[in-house]
C-alpha cells in the first residue's frame, strides 16, 4: 500500500488554477456561430499544405503564419485605412475556408474582439511610424501582435499559460542564476531571460509569440508611445541574448519531464483532481509517457515526409531553374548522374536517419518519473533536479581541430563529386541540400532528444558518424537561417499564387452568397 503525497506550493498553485480554468469554461451550445459555404475550400486548404511544405515551420506556428500572411495582404502600410471589422470577418473566413479552424465553431461575437485588436495595434503602427520608428520595425512588431493576439481570440491558451506561470515558478526555484553569470552584467535580465527561455525551450516559441506574451505578462500600455517602443526593443535584445540562450539551452537539456506533464494537463480535463492524488496522479502520468514514446514515433514519420517535400520541392525548383540551364548553356545536354544524385542523396539519408531513431528506454522512463515526484510532491529548494552546471574550458587546440575537421570533411566529399564529374555549380547544389538534409535530419532526432533526460553515452560508431556529419549539420543550420530571411519558394508563392488565389476564392464566395440571396427574394 503507498502513501499518498502532498502537493508542495507550486504543484499546489497549478491545481488550483487548473480547476479555475475548469470552471471557467462556459457552456456556448446556445451561441450564434459563424458558418462558411464550403465553395473553394478543398483549393484553399490543397495550397495551405504546400505553402507550409515550402516553409518548413513549426507545426503549432502554422495557423500564426497564417494569419500574418493574411494581415500582409489586406492591411496597407503605406496608406491608413479603417476596415478592421470587414478584415476580421475575412480572417476568420479565410480560416475556416483553409481548414486551420472548423466550421461553425467560432461565435459571433469573435468578430468585434478581432476588430478592436485589428484596430488597436494597426494604429499603433502608425503611431510609431510618426514618432520617427523605421517603417520595417513597426510593421514588424505590429505583425507579431496582430498574429498572435488574433489567434489567442480565436484559440483558447488558458491552460497553456498557466502551465508556462508553473514552469516559470519552478525553473526560478531550482536553478541557481549566479552559474549564467559571465560577468557582462546580463544577469540584471536573469528573470526576463528565465520567462524567453521557458518559452523557447519548452513551448518553441517565435518572437511574435514572445512579444506578445512579454507585452501581456508586463501590462504594457500604448499610451507614451515612446515607452511602448523601449519596451518592445527591448523584447528584441532579450530574446536574442546570450544570456537567454544559454538559460535556453539548459532547460531544453532537461525539459522532458515538464513537456509530457504539459501534454498531459492539455490533453486531461480531470488534471486538477490527478494532481490532488499523488497515485492517480503517477498512474495517469505513467500513460502519458507511453502516449509520448508513441506519438514521437508518429511525428518522426510525419517529419520525414514533410522534410522530403520540402528537399523535393526546393530541390526541383533550383533543379528546373540554375542545374538543368546551366548543363544545357555549358554542355549542350543535361547531365543526368548529378541531378539524379543531388535529387536522391538527401532524400535516402533522411531515410536511413529515421530507420536509425529509436525510442528512449527504460531507464529514461524511470528518470522523468522520479524527476516528475521530486518536483510535484517534494520540497523543490530540496530536491537535487539539475546537475551543477559546468561552465566548460577546452584547450585551444580543440577549435583549432574543430575548425579542421570542417576543411577535411569538406575536402573528402568534393574530391569524391569531382571523381564522379560533378560540375562547380552541381556540387554547389550538393553542398547545399545535402547540408539542408543533416539540419532537418538533425531536427528530426530533437523529437526524440525532447524526451530524454538520460542521454545514451556516444561509442565509437556515433563519435565517427558526428565527426562526419556536424559539419554539414552547422553548414546546415547556417543556410536555414539565410533561407528563413529570403524564402524565394515562399516569396514565389506568396506573390504569383496566393494573392490571385485568394482574392478569385473571395470573389466566388462573394458570387455564390449573393446567387443565395437572389434565391432568397424570389
Amino acid at each position: 500500500m503507498t502513501t499518498k503525497k502532498q502537493l508542495g506550493a507550486n504543484g499546489h498553485q497549478l491545481s488550483v488554477q487548473l480547476a479555475a480554468a475548469k470552471a471557467n469554461k462556459r457552456s456556448a451550445d446556445d451561441e450564434q456561430r459563424i458558418n462558411v459555404a464550403g465553395v473553394g475550400r478543398e483549393v484553399s486548404v490543397a495550397y495551405e499544405q504546400l505553402r507550409n511544405a515550402a516553409e518548413y515551420t513549426q507545426e503549432h506556428l502554422l495557423i500564426q503564419n497564417a494569419i500574418r500572411r493574411f494581415f500582409v495582404r489586406n492591411l496597407s502600410f503605406s496608406s491608413q485605412t479603417n476596415t478592421s471589422r470587414s478584415i476580421a470577418n475575412e480572417l476568420v473566413i479565410e480560416l475556416i475556408q483553409s481548414g486551420y479552424i472548423e466550421n461553425d465553431t467560432q461565435p459571433i461575437e469573435i468578430i468585434d474582439k478581432l476588430s478592436d485588436v485589428i484596430q488597436q495595434h494597426y494604429g499603433n503602427y502608425w503611431r510609431l511610424k510618426n514618432s520617427g520608428v523605421k517603417p520595417i520595425t513597426a510593421q514588424k512588431w505590429t505583425l507579431d501582435l496582430l498574429s498572435v493576439g488574433s489567434e489567442k481570440i480565436i484559440i483558447d491558451d488558458a491552460i497553456q499559460s498557466i502551465f508556462i506561470q508553473f514552469a516559470y515558478h519552478h525553473y526560478q526555484t531550482v536553478i541557481n542564476k549566479d552559474i549564467f553569470d559571465s560577468g557582462s552584467g546580463e544577469v540584471a535580465n536573469y528573470e526576463a531571460s528565465l520567462y524567453v527561455a521557458v518559452y523557447k525551450a519548452l513551448l518553441k516559441s517565435d518572437i511574435a509569440s514572445v512579444r506578445y506574451e512579454m507585452q501581456r505578462l508586463y501590462n504594457v500600455s500604448d499610451q507614451d508611445i515612446n515607452e511602448y517602443f523601449n519596451f518592445h526593443k527591448n523584447v528584441d535584445a532579450v530574446f536574442s541574448s546570450d544570456l537567454t540562450e544559454r538559460i535556453e539551452r539548459y532547460i531544453n537539456k532537461f525539459g522532458a519531464p515538464l513537456r509530457i506533464l504539459k501534454n498531459m494537463i492539455q490533453d486531461n480535463d480531470e488534471a486538477s483532481e490527478l494532481l490532488n492524488d499523488s497515485d492517480s496522479f503517477h498512474a495517469a502520468y505513467d500513460e502519458q509517457i507511453t502516449k509520448e514514446y508513441r506519438s514521437a514515433r508518429s511525428k518522426l514519420n510525419k517529419g520525414l515526409i514533410k522534410s522530403i517535400v520540402f528537399l523535393l520541392i526546393t530541390k526541383s525548383l533550383i533543379g528546373i531553374g540554375v542545374e538543368v540551364p546551366y548543363d544545357k548553356l555549358t554542355i549542350g545536354d543535361i547531365v543526368w548522374l548529378p541531378l539524379i544524385i543531388n535529387l536522391l542523396a538527401p532524400v535516402v539519408y533522411m531515410t536511413l536517419l529515421r530507420i536509425g531513431l529509436k525510442s528512449p528506454g527504460t531507464a529514461n522512463t524511470k528518470a522523468i518519473q522520479l524527476y516528475m515526484d521530486n518536483m510535484l510532491y517534494a520540497d523543490q529548494s530540496q530536491a537535487n533536479l539539475y546537475p551543477s552546471s559546468k561552465k566548460s574550458s577546452y584547450p585551444i587546440g580543440f577549435k583549432i581541430a574543430f575548425a579542421l575537421m570542417f576543411l577535411i570533411v569538406f575536402v573528402l566529399v568534393w574530391m569524391i563529386l569531382t571523381r564522379l564529374e560533378f560540375n562547380f555549380v552541381q556540387s554547389t547544389i550538393f553542398f547545399i541540400f545535402f547540408a539542408t538534409a543533416n539540419f532537418l535530419g538533425f531536427r528530426l532526432s530533437r523529437i526524440v532528444r525532447e524526451l530524454e533526460l538520460v542521454s545514451a553515452k556516444s561509442g565509437l560508431l556515433t563519435t565517427l558518424r558526428d565527426f562526419l556529419y556536424m559539419p554539414f549539420i552547422l553548414l546546415g543550420q547556417w543556410l536555414s537561417d539565410k533561407y528563413k530571411e529570403v524564402n524565394i519558394v515562399a516569396l514565389i508563392l506568396d506573390t504569383i499564387i496566393e494573392l490571385p488565389l485568394k482574392t478569385v476564392l473571395r470573389l466566388i464566395r462573394q458570387w455564390a452568397e449573393f446567387i443565395n440571396d437572389k434565391k432568397d427574394e424570389i
